[in-house]
């Protein structure tokens, strides 16, 4: 098997950030005086937003809730960001160098909005490594749709077969796996269930074992392709 590129989820795999989503959704369920079950969360992991306003409303089957949970969730996302120190996944600057060694490209399929991600990977000083970024609001249907993945390739012409994606939630690795393309997960907040772990080509501790299973997939002279 052929493979070209490496797409790249972002919170939960790259940067360790969905524990401050779980302080966001606490604050805002509790403006709401409801309550915003663990189970919950884990459901909404990998999500994008339109997919997340989808979930809640069938769930409440409220829709003046759904929109004043989310107006909280936005209201509360800063402040929640601002105050916890943006931390990296171990392993990731070094897996970021043994693929720019090698000449892969590197890309980002997050479920984050474009004008949430692109601050966040500044800030992780982490955009420059990228070739491109596709986010969540720039597709309808989210993971655990094909359609971020299929995008995201799209952006620097390699067939989905020829793609490795890293994710860390079940939403994402169904969505790799439905795009054709080979998914690695390495679970954050929740492990996955066994019809996830059957999508997945392995499950890993973390990307310190990504690179270790890496290493035996990828040629060491790729030519770039964006030059």
């Amino acid at each position: 098997m052929k493979f070209s590129a490496v797409i790249f989820d972002m919170d939960g795999t790259m940067l360790d950030t969905e524990r401050t989503y779980r302080e966001v959704f606490n604050r805002a369920a509790a403006d709401c005086e409801i309550d915003f079950p663990q189970s919950l969360h884990f459901d909404l992991l990998g999500r994008n937003s339109k997919d997340t306003e989808r979930h809640l409303l069938a769930r409440w089957n409220d829709q003046a809730l759904c929109a004043r949970f989310l107006e909280r969730c936005r209201h509360h996302h800063k402040e929640c960001f601002d105050a916890q120190p943006l931390e990296m996944k171990a392993g990731l600057l070094e897996l970021l160098d043994f693929l720019e060694q090698r000449n892969v490209p590197k890309i980002v399929g997050t479920s984050t909005r474009r004008s949430n991600a692109i601050p966040r990977l500044e800030k992780a000083n982490l955009l420059h490594r990228f070739l491109t970024v596709t986010t969540g609001d720039q597709v309808e249907h989210g993971k655990p749709a094909p359609d971020l993945f299929l995008l995201a390739a799209s952006t620097i012409n390699v067939p989905p077969a020829e793609c490795i994606v890293l994710e860390d939630s079940e939403a994402g690795v169904n969505g790799a796996h439905a795009a054709g393309m080979t998914v690695f997960m390495i679970p954050d907040m929740k492990q996955p269930c066994d019809a996830t772990r059957g999508r997945a080509k392995a499950i890993c501790s973390s990307l310190v074992e990504v690179k270790r299973q890496l290493k035996e997939l990828l040629p060491t002279n790729l030519t770039n392709l964006h030059e």
